[in-house]
């Protein structure tokens, strides 16, 4: 009996001591996803609420915000990762070459959400309907602006040949009022609310034009130095994609911990938003992933139109390196 006492009180240290080990090697980040709690950052949300960032050795914090008032943070140390547009990288990277340290591990979207829409009675079913007619636009930055560039250089437009309004983030409202005749929204966003209202509209995606890849996840040259961290964050976002394909309901329910109110006509968000996280590209690598054509293109285009002067090659931009290649 005092030998079983011993072996029990022996078992019981090895479970404390175990037990600190599990707590010392779990890992805390914080995580910047884009302007409020939304649907759309469903995979990250799920891979927290679901315990894949934690199966990692990963404790996730979200911290939600313009993507402007994000990048200083994640410069600063005081975030780890951001979600945001594959041309920031390109446009803040391009400023110092010596120094800005930015870049883009994983996609979350393979082209950008950007989306020209417009009411049916407005009669802009083409780029080419575009000259004559008042576009609103949330500002002349990011990805919309560069998505503007390459939709109107494609339709042999120039912003002479159409009145440019900024409307901030009120293009819905701007539609529906007849302010505008088109506004630059998102497809899994504006398009979404006004088809569930049985309003008929007409859809122009940006992807069409821009190559640019879609929002990604963005992380800095120093945390790139814990390579174990980037590769559990990487992987366990990638699982977290793939789920949210697979059963889209439990990733919506996941959303919930961090969208307040979140009601269910917003499904339909997210149902919009998973056919961007896959293309040709990741049947044949896997999720997250783009070409390097995607990079390039954007970077020429990027330059071409004034966004940045730089002499950096696209690969100077993105590492996808973490990421687990479909078969692995």
């Amino acid at each position: 009996m005092k030998n079983l006492g011993l072996i029990l009180i022996s078992i019981s240290l090895l479970s404390i001591t175990f037990a600190q080990d599990t707590q010392q090697d779990i890992q805390s980040i914080k995580v910047g996803l884009g302007y409020l709690p939304d649907v759309q950052f469903a995979p990250f949300y799920l891979a927290e609420v679901e315990g894949l960032y934690a199966e990692q050795g990963l404790e996730v914090e979200f911290q939600h915000g313009f993507a402007s008032e994000l990048y200083p943070l994640l410069a600063q140390g005081k975030l780890d990762f951001v979600v945001a547009d594959a041309e920031d990288v390109i446009g803040l990277r391009s400023q110092d070459e010596e120094g800005a340290a930015f870049k883009y591990i994983l996609a979350l979207y393979q082209t950008v959400p950007n989306a020209l829409f417009s009411l049916e009675s407005a009669e802009i079913a083409s780029l080419a309907d575009l000259k004559g007619k008042t576009l609103g636009m949330p500002g002349m930055f990011g990805t919309s602006l560069t998505s503007l560039q390459a939709m109107m250089r494609a339709a042999g437009l120039s912003e002479d040949d159409v009145t440019i309004e900024e409307i901030g983030f009120t293009q819905l409202e701007a539609v529906i009022s007849k302010r505008v005749d088109v506004a630059m929204g998102f497809i899994n966003n504006e398009p979404v609310v006004l088809a569930e209202q049985g309003v008929a509209i007409n859809v122009i995606p940006a992807g069409e034009t821009n190559p640019s890849p879609g929002n990604g996840v963005i992380t800095t040259d120093a945390v790139l130095e814990d390579k174990l961290l980037v590769q559990a964050f990487a992987q366990a976002t990638q699982e977290a994609m793939r789920v949210t394909i697979d059963q889209p309901e439990l990733a919506f329910e996941s959303a919930k911990t961090y969208v307040e109110n979140l009601t269910d006509d917003r499904m339909q968000v997210l149902e919009s938003s998973i056919p961007l996280y896959e293309s040709d590209t990741t049947d044949v690598l896997g999720l997250g992933f783009t070409t390097v054509t995607a990079w390039e293109q954007t970077l020429e285009l990027m330059k071409s139109t004034g966004r940045v002067e730089t002499d950096l090659s696209a690969d100077a931009f993105f590492d996808y390196s973490f990421l687990t290649l479909d078969g692995e």
